[in-house]
């Protein structure tokens, strides 16, 4: 079971006038293409999050048509960038829950995928309410066989990029006792948010930050620093789901694209023998 995941693609419409660094939306298109072209191929794309830069009607047809391409299921989540209203009437079909939060749940050939709207109305920080609780805990009190994967914008930890955090999560404490009261059952969260590749765990569960296809926050671990930004090499990720219950197991590759980069077979790779034992000059 391989499932992609696309965060930040902030998509932006003609109208927009906000200032950006690259070109968001070519940006996507490149990442498309590589989804595309995945073997083997992937199983649904989650798409954590900031789909659009500014809510504009324009900016998600253009996300709907950019995306249009990919023969799996596209699973979307809201960011902080994405109004509700706006994202629900633009992506109708997505099985939204009947409830002022953009959640929903997914079963993709027997992976049971949980999409969880962290999004705080009007603000850049998450927020885990009462209708938000009953909803995750519902849905995690229910039987599954197979695995369980978390999806989300905002990462439910503090990432130590201060600007970043400051923006907070209403209710943390409260979703880590949600996820607390069903000890075993989500193998991972996946969110997206910080725009760069952030790796944490919390009550237990591992949780994974996907990385933007647009420009990525710097890491800067000084407090009191000023927001920052950085070219790094972006794509997406792509999580490889293996085994169930115990057995359970989520491996997350990340995927560059744009990097001018591509694969070679080195010229040891036809004696190559793994399980051979290993010569040193050690004496």
């Amino acid at each position: 079971m391989l499932i992609g995941q696309l965060t930040d693609t902030h998509v932006v419409a003609d109208a927009d006038t906000a200032e950006h660094y690259v070109d968001n939306n070519a940006r996507l298109s490149s990442a498309v293409a590589s989804i595309v072209a995945e073997a083997p191929a992937l199983d649904a794309v989650l798409v954590t999050g900031d789909l659009t830069d500014t809510s504009h009607p324009e900016a998600f047809a253009t996300f709907r048509d950019t995306l249009a391409s990919i023969d799996a299921p596209v699973l979307p989540l809201p960011g902080n960038h994405d109004g509700r209203n706006a994202t629900r009437r633009a992506l109708p079909d997505v099985g939204w829950v009947d409830a002022e939060h953009l959640s929903w749940v997914h079963d993709v050939r027997g992976v049971r995928v949980v999409g969880l709207d962290s999004t705080r109305r009007n603000y850049e920080g998450a927020e885990f309410d009462a209708v938000r609780a009953e909803f995750l805990d519902s849905v995690l009190a229910e039987p599954h066989d197979g695995a369980t994967l978390l999806a989300m914008h905002h990462p439910p930890f503090p990432s130590g990029i201060e600007w970043m955090d400051d923006a907070g999560f209403v209710g943390l404490d409260w979703f880590l006792e949600v996820l607390a009261a069903h000890p075993g059952v989500v193998d991972k969260i996946v969110c997206g948010h910080l725009h760069r590749s952030v790796t944490s765990a919390v009550v237990g569960v591992p949780v994974q930050v996907g990385i933007s296809t647009v420009q990525h926050v710097a890491l800067d671990l000084v407090a009191g620093s000023d927001p920052a930004l950085v070219f790094d090499p972006v794509g997406y990720q792509v999580h490889r789901i293996t085994g169930s219950g115990m057995a359970t197991q989520v491996a997350t590759h990340t995927r560059f694209i744009e990097t001018g980069e591509s694969p070679f077979v080195p010229d040891w790779a036809a004696d190559y023998d793994p399980t051979a034992p290993v010569v040193t000059s050690e004496r």
